[in-house]
Parts: C-alpha cells; structure tokens; sequence
C-alpha cells in the first residue's frame, strides 16, 4: 500500500464527513506504517480505532440522512452494514494469521475512495440541497 495523501479531490463539501473521511485517510497511513514495521501491537490498535472511527461516522452519516429523509438512504445504509461486517472478519482473520494489515488497509482504501466517489457526493449534495446551501 502506498501512503494515501489527502487531498482536495477527496472532499464531499460537509465539515463532518470531510473530518471523517481525512482521519481514516490518517488511520490508514498509520496502519500501513505499522505494518511496514512489522509492529503488530501498533496494528492492533489502529485496527480497533478503524473500526470505532467507521462505526461513528456511519452513525453520523445514517443520522444526517434521517434529518433530511434521504431517498436513498436504504441503500447507503446497506453499504455501511456490508463494509463494517467485512471489517470486523478481516480484522478477525489478522487475529487468526489469515491475513494481513496491509491488505486490509488496501481494501478499506479502495473502498473509501469508491464511497466518497459515488454515495457520499450524492448524499452531500442532497444534503446541500436540502439546506440551500453548500458547508
């Protein structure tokens, strides 16, 4: 895994889910640097703080979406479920050796990017939309 910078390519245009996204792009620079040392308590961590910082932000996501009655909330709920469930049995696989962190900060990084391509600009704008105005 290469070290992912932020950038401005990255942004959806609301300060909450911009602050999310930016520090799981820092948790897995972080991740990936612990793998690159082979510092397995330092990737443990940052697996546990992976999975606490999506938890959070789905739920703020999920919540944003009730506030304006999202019609396409079903759908980005159920992209959540399946990544969290996903996490949770790549991070169970590491436990057992099955895997590594760097293919699991791969896979989430690839996902990120997928998400906050599609679902997370469309329901940025719906949030501004709804709003009538940009954040």
């Amino acid at each position: 895994m290469v070290h992912l910078e932020w950038t401005a390519a990255l942004e959806v245009g609301h300060p909450e889910i911009d602050a999310d996204h930016r520090a799981m792009v820092s948790l897995l620079n972080r991740l990936h640097a612990a793998s690159s040392r082979s510092d397995q308590a330092a990737v443990r961590i940052e697996l546990a703080t992976l999975e606490a910082l999506t938890r959070d932000h789905f739920a703020r996501e999920e919540r944003l979406m009730l506030d304006i009655r999202y019609p396409f909330a079903a759908r980005h709920q159920k992209e959540h479920v399946h990544l969290f469930d996903e996490i949770g049995a790549q991070i169970d696989d590491f436990n057992e050796g099955l895997l590594g962190a760097a293919a699991i900060a791969q896979f989430i990084r690839r996902w990120l990017m997928d998400h906050v391509e599609t679902s997370d600009r469309q329901l940025c704008a719906a949030l501004a939309r709804c709003c009538q105005r940009q954040f």
